[in-house]
């Protein structure tokens, strides 16, 4: 099984017995603010959705569960290609742990699969995510409005991209 090591975290593929930490990331109303979906509102849902990333097939997908301390405090990789997401309990947040596994995920992507480049869609009024992509060499390739209807309302979108070249040649 893959497992990506960066100095306090260990992302790894999730397991079925993964579903009650997941559950608590995604039932988290703050952390599940900009999701695509609304907070899960039983454990019900999370089965499924854990089942969806457990069972994606491996050339269409790359995507891991983030542990620290063995504990399961979120997600982050790319359930589709090339598109990535990442999500942490929100009382994970300031500690620098998305960071280090999103450096660690795009070290092991552009590294070890055949990806040119990684994009996301962020709602741009979500300046963590934002700042997070940007501080990792995403850049914004254009924005869009009533992309996404959620939970919250009607979202608008800005898309970003990371090109293979550009992070190997910076790391």
């Amino acid at each position: 099984m893959t497992e990506l090591r960066a100095d306090r975290l260990t992302l790894r593929r999730a397991l079925p017995g993964d579903l009650a930490a997941m559950h608590a990331v995604l039932c988290d109303e703050q952390a599940m603010l900009y999701w695509s979906t609304g907070p899960h509102a039983d454990l019900a849902e999370t089965e499924r959705w854990l089942e969806s990333m457990i069972s994606a097939p491996a050339g269409e997908s790359d995507d891991f569960v983030i542990t620290v301390n063995d504990e399961v405090i979120g997600k982050l990789g790319a359930w589709r290609l090339p598109e990535i997401g990442f999500i942490l309990r929100s009382d994970q947040w300031g500690q620098g742990y998305a960071a280090e596994a999103m450096r660690a995920f795009l070290n092991h992507i552009f590294r070890s699969r055949n990806v040119d480049f990684l994009t996301a869609d962020v709602d741009p009024r979500n300046e963590a995510a934002l700042h997070l992509l940007s501080n990792h060499g995403f850049v914004e390739t254009g924005r869009a409005s009533a992309t996404w209807n959620t939970h919250i309302g009607v979202c608008d979108s800005v898309y970003l991209q990371l090109d293979r070249n550009s992070w190997l040649s910076a790391n």
